[in-house]
């Protein structure tokens, strides 16, 4: 059985981020962050907000 991702809402991962909600859909569809919609609810992959991280620090 797959185990379910690590996820965070959008209102938690704008909290991570400090950015605004039109930025964090920005990196939705520029494809840096992964998401699922379950339920009308939008959820952010935990992995691909680490990689994202990452890649800011090397910046």
């Amino acid at each position: 059985m797959k185990q379910i991702p690590a996820t965070y809402t959008v209102t938690e991962a704008r909290t991570l981020l400090h950015c605004s909600k039109s930025f964090l859909y920005q990196l939705i569809r520029d494809g840096k962050l992964r998401s699922y919609t379950i339920g009308g609810k939008r959820l952010i992959d935990a992995d691909s907000l680490a990689r994202l991280f990452r890649q800011l620090q090397l910046l």
